[in-house]
């Protein structure tokens, strides 16, 4: 059995942060324990920004397959990372992926044992490594309890009930350990997003009719950590909830929509589309509400 491992580079670089770089060099020999060459994902923007210098340079970067993308944000080069493992690697059967941005970790031998145990995972067909966030009101923890969770129980209840039941305290981690043919059927006839895929991989392995998971899906507890200060901006976490907004409304069209082609009775299909349009506008109409009571709340948390 075979794991390539993606470790996402910061956007901004560790250039001026000497930890987020001790981390990440930490990170890159742990994966070097499961593959003898970690693959980097690197945004050309960092690279035009002059925020990698320092990495290109390093002799040890020439130990790694460093792969550059254009990219909208981190999301989008985890699924340029997965397509580079689908189209170059076919002996590996699982992809663990893994953010570069880590900028402070509490009990960092804990940590990193964690961490090491996460990557090794090959029984689950997908593992989230979860995580703590270190500070009381830290971004992350402020967006998720107040709109990632909010919002995925307003659109789809079933799934935020049975998340809970899993005890996953981040359904937006960054760490994720996925065998391949899994990952293949995911990404397979279904729409591909440049934000929140974890979470939209979460949606899309719910059956809807036998309300239960399609996959065995494990959650690995990784300790107490804390990424990239710019995660703690107001307009920042903002942006994360909309985007989640987004992403959950969307989904839940898609999923729940009547198809004209699998309901022959005209006059059904108009009663059964209009009670989706109506369950679609008063599920909307409570959406926008959630959102405003999270940027609300967020904004006093913050203090700005």
């Amino acid at each position: 059995m075979s794991s390539k491992a993606i470790i996402i580079f910061p956007y901004g670089g560790y250039e001026n942060n000497k930890q987020c770089e001790y981390f990440f060099w930490w990170t890159v020999d742990k994966c070097k324990e499961i593959d003898k060459k970690p693959i980097i994902v690197i945004n050309k923007d960092t690279l035009i920004n002059n925020n990698a210098v320092s990495f290109m340079q390093d002799e040890r970067s020439g130990t790694l397959e460093v792969i550059q993308t254009w990219a909208v944000d981190t999301c989008q080069m985890w699924l340029y990372g997965w397509g580079h493992v689908l189209d170059n690697h076919p002996e590996a059967d699982r992809i663990i992926q893994i953010p570069g941005d880590i900028d402070y970790i509490y009990e960092e031998n804990e940590f990193y044992d964690n961490l090491g145990q996460f990557i090794e995972i090959t029984d689950a067909d997908i593992a989230i490594g979860d995580f703590k966030p270190g500070e009381e009101y830290d971004a992350k923890r402020l967006v998720d309890t107040y709109g990632t969770y909010a919002l995925l129980a307003n659109w789809f209840p079933e799934i935020s009930k049975s998340i809970r039941a899993m005890a996953l305290n981040r359904p937006r981690s960054e760490f994720i350990n996925i065998r391949i043919s899994v990952l293949r059927e995911l990404l397979k006839n279904n729409r591909k997003f440049a934000y929140e895929q974890t979470l939209n991989f979460i949606i899309k392995s719910w059956n809807f009719y036998s309300r239960q998971w399609k996959y065995d899906i494990a959650v690995f507890s990784l300790g107490t950590l804390s990424d990239d200060g710019s995660y703690r901006q107001y307009s920042g976490s903002i942006d994360q909830i909309e985007r989640t907004e987004r992403i959950l409304s969307l989904l839940w069209r898609e999923i729940k929509e009547p198809l004209e082609k699998d309901i022959s009775d005209k006059a059904i299909y108009d009663e059964q589309y209009k009670a989706f349009i109506d369950e679609y506008d008063k599920l909307y109409k409570k959406s926008k509400g959630i959102v405003e009571s999270a940027r609300t709340t967020i904004r006093a948390f913050l203090g700005v």
